[in-house]
């Protein structure tokens, strides 16, 4: 429907003219910018209210356009400074709907939700230089201390550790732990797991922690700072 329609509009509606009268002489009046009939009707029933002016009105609410890189600033301030905020805590702060936030931390800033904490799915720089210290250090603590430093110098948690057959050609390592090994000296904290083939000529055993093992280092009063902690490979 075209502006051209409203003054004849009003002009038949003052005629007492029916909305199928009014239709008509603004179809064969307007033939391609006619309104529908329903329209029409709509319309004559605000005329009978008194309402002439039908223009559109500004209506309240949200921008139709959220993802704005005014948005994406905000959410990523929020989680770097909380990571572990929810996706409904951050649209709360944000004003914004749940679905959009969701969307400017995946699709925006490449972020993916693991263990309640917001973390990106490629690794900074930050991270990459982290890693560098941390291989560095594992380097060091060999130099220093020769094999001796898996036992005594480096704390792991929820690690695979891996016992090489010596006998084979695969390379001189440990051989891999029995049972009552473990049984007298169990540096495993209590869930030792009995050791289990990878292949033939490797045996892996899975130790979820040596808490016992860092423990003892106190009583032997070895300097603690020479001493790695390994939190999974994350």
């Amino acid at each position: 429907m075209g502006a051209d329609c409203m003054a004849p509009l009003r002009l038949v509606y003052k005629l007492a003219r029916t909305v199928n009268e009014i239709h008509g002489d603004l179809l064969s009046t307007f033939p391609d910018s006619c309104p529908g009939l329903y329209t029409l009707q709509r319309w004559h029933t605000e005329f009978d209210k008194g309402v002439f002016a039908l223009e559109k009105k500004t209506r309240p609410g949200r921008p139709r356009e959220t993802k704005t890189e005014e948005n994406v600033a905000r959410v990523k301030r929020l989680v770097e400074d909380n990571p572990r905020m929810t996706t409904r805590q951050v649209a709360a702060e944000v004003s914004l709907p749940s679905t959009t936030v969701f969307r400017l931390l995946t699709e925006d800033l490449g972020l993916r939700n693991l263990l309640s904490v917001l973390v990106p799915h490629q690794l900074s720089e930050a991270n990459k230089t982290q890693r560098v210290k941390c291989c560095q250090d594992l380097l060091k603590l060999f130099q220093d201390h020769g094999e001796d430093f898996l036992g005594s110098h480096l704390l792991v948690q929820d690690e695979f550790w891996f016992y090489w057959d010596w006998r084979t050609h695969v390379g001189p390592v440990l051989d891999p732990p029995c049972e009552t090994d473990s049984e007298k000296d169990d540096d495993s904290d209590g869930v030792h797991l009995q050791a289990e083939a990878a292949d033939r000529n490797t045996m892996i055993e899975y130790l979820r922690t040596t808490g016992k093992r860092f423990l003892s280092l106190k009583k032997d009063k070895i300097r603690l700072k020479d001493c790695l902690l390994m939190w999974d490979n994350a």
